[in-house]
């Protein structure tokens, strides 16, 4: 691990945690960890991502805990020159990609889709992304995100080993 090592998260790790492992009335030490290793500089994710989870329901209580985030916690994506210079790069590889279906380059070329901002963040801006999604280069009806990151060298990995690099142990049991 390059203690330098930036990380981008996925919209999946966000939305994985509040439905399963890390919900907020169980486990907020995860949510706190993932604010403070903002301000340490380490956790960032992108605008598309933040767009993302504000498509949800209402109530739901991702959309309230992201819109108390720092401002800094999404970076541009649209909105930064470098990043639109390497999303084009991606989209002329999806393009020309002929192992993937067209339903499958389409939805990766998607405007509101954050994956391939993920990857011109990364490229960018030299991070490393954090999802929970499971690469399958067979696979030909998705273009699965740490596929297409590993097509242009951008390391991605799970959100256990990020926590295994960069968290303590901090469960406590209550009676």
């Amino acid at each position: 691990m390059n203690l330098n090592t930036r990380y981008l998260i996925d919209a999946n790790v966000f939305i994985q945690a509040k439905n399963f492992h890390y919900r907020f009335g169980f486990c907020q030490a995860f949510w706190e960890w993932l604010i403070d290793a903002h301000h340490a500089g380490i956790v960032f994710s992108v605008d598309k991502v933040r767009k993302e989870l504000n498509n949800g329901k209402k109530d739901d209580p991702i959309r309230a805990w992201i819109n108390k985030l720092p401002e800094s916690f999404f970076i541009a994506d649209i909105a930064d020159s470098q990043v639109r210079q390497q999303y084009a790069q991606l989209m002329q590889w999806n393009a020309s990609n002929t192992h993937y279906l067209p339903q499958a380059k389409a939805e990766f070329a998607g405007s509101d889709e954050a994956d391939a901002f993920l990857i011109a963040a990364a490229l960018a801006h030299k991070f490393t992304i954090v999802t929970q999604e499971v690469g399958n280069p067979h696979r030909k009806n998705k273009v699965m995100l740490p596929d297409a990151a590993d097509k242009f060298g951008v390391e991605s990995i799970f959100i256990y080993e990020l926590l295994s690099q960069q968290a303590t142990g901090n469960f406590a049991l209550t009676l």
